[in-house]
């Protein structure tokens, strides 16, 4: 258990370090999420996740709603 602790809390600093740089960190996968699917290696699942998240489909989709967010933003600041 302190092990676990000790891991939550270099994680949780690394993202501190991380947020405090201007990256978005609230929305991590990890290996296991692949895993709790597939029966894959560690590096298979790694490897999934990297060429799954950095397709071009989901960078597309992610700039287009970082837009509509920031329309909506800019949209609900006008209406107040």
């Amino acid at each position: 258990m302190k092990n676990k602790n000790n891991m939550s809390k270099k994680i949780e600093n690394a993202k501190k370090v991380l947020r405090d740089a201007g990256y978005y960190v609230d929305n991590l996968w990890h290996i296991n999420d692949v895993k709790q699917n597939y029966k894959v290696s560690d590096d298979e699942a790694y490897q999934i996740l990297g060429t799954a998240l950095t397709s071009d489909w989901i960078t597309e989709r992610t700039f287009e709603m970082i837009n509509d967010v920031r329309i909506d933003l800019i949209n609900s600041t006008d209406e107040q």
